[in-house]
């Protein structure tokens, strides 16, 4: 499946962001992968990349389970599975990044802004530099 933009996408991200930017970590609704980066790209498309997987798990170890039930090692390798891998260099606003994680699972996921990176924390948004991005992945054409 090709995603697509839609033509209001930066004002439905904007209200995305705006909704979710206090509301705190929780594994399997509201952690980086179901609750922030499938909400983003859902904005972004219209298109809930999470619905299989939101309400899965509730735990690290679930979420582990869901990553090697599909076939992924990674939470990297599993976003692969789902969006086109680029260069971190040419990632734009809106698309996804895996950044390194001190966290059960060793990675997590944020967003590229237009200078920095959104990412989870376990009290809502923070932000790292771009340079933290380690693998970036396309949301939309």
């Amino acid at each position: 499946m090709t995603l697509r933009r839609l033509d209001d996408w930066r004002a439905r991200l904007s209200a995305e962001l705006d909704a979710q930017r206090r509301v705190p970590f929780t594994w399997g609704s509201h952690d980086c992968a179901v609750g922030f980066a499938c909400r983003v790209v859902e904005a972004i498309t219209g298109e809930d990349l999470a619905a299989p997987y939101r309400g899965q798990y509730d735990s690290p170890l679930g979420a582990l389970r869901i990553l090697r039930e599909s076939g992924a090692l990674t939470l990297g390798d599993f976003v692969a599975m789902h969006l086109p891998e680029i260069n971190p260099a040419f990632a734009r606003l809106g698309d996804l990044c895996l950044v390194p994680s001190t966290g059960p699972i060793g990675q997590g996921l944020g967003m590229v802004d237009a200078t920095s990176l959104i990412v989870m924390t376990e009290s809502g948004h923070g932000r790292l530099p771009r340079a933290a991005m380690i693998r970036a992945f396309r949301v939309g054409e």
